[in-house]
């Protein structure tokens, strides 16, 4: 603080000088020494300037990372949501056959019942027809 007094004191004093003797160059070595004062300051501010301009690229290059993650992540999501559309569909379509396969498997069955069944009669329709055949044979 005492060296701002003295600063604008030098100031007023070469001020003066520079109008009694209408010299230019005093007056402006005058406002130099009380512009001395705000170098500090500007260079301080200047200083903030450029630690605010990296603090912004780096906050534009963490937006830029973001968004290029966001923009991934909503591409692998659409993709899993149509890998399980396909998947779903496909499980359907197993499902279906499992259900066909299931039911002409079951005809089978029945087919092979039947035609034991039909085997069995007809086996035991040769038997009638053979014991017929014998009894018109020994008569």
């Amino acid at each position: 603080r005492h060296a701002s007094q003295d600063r604008r004191r030098a100031a007023e004093v070469l001020r003066s000088i520079a109008r009694r003797t209408h010299n230019p160059t005093l007056s402006i070595l005058a406002t130099s020494v009380e512009l001395d004062a705000f170098a500090k300051v500007k260079k301080a501010i200047d200083a903030m300037v450029a630690m605010l301009k990296e603090q912004q690229a780096a906050e534009v290059k963490k937006a830029d990372w973001c968004k290029a993650e966001f923009h991934e992540t909503e591409v692998a999501t659409a993709r899993a949501m149509d890998r399980k559309s396909d998947l779903e569909a496909k499980a359907e379509s197993l499902e279906q056959d499992i259900k066909a396969l299931e039911e002409g498997l079951a005809n089978a069955k029945a087919q092979m019942v039947q035609q034991q069944v039909d085997l069995q009669r007809a086996s035991e329709d040769r038997m009638a027809a053979n014991l017929e055949f014998q009894q018109t044979i020994a008569d």
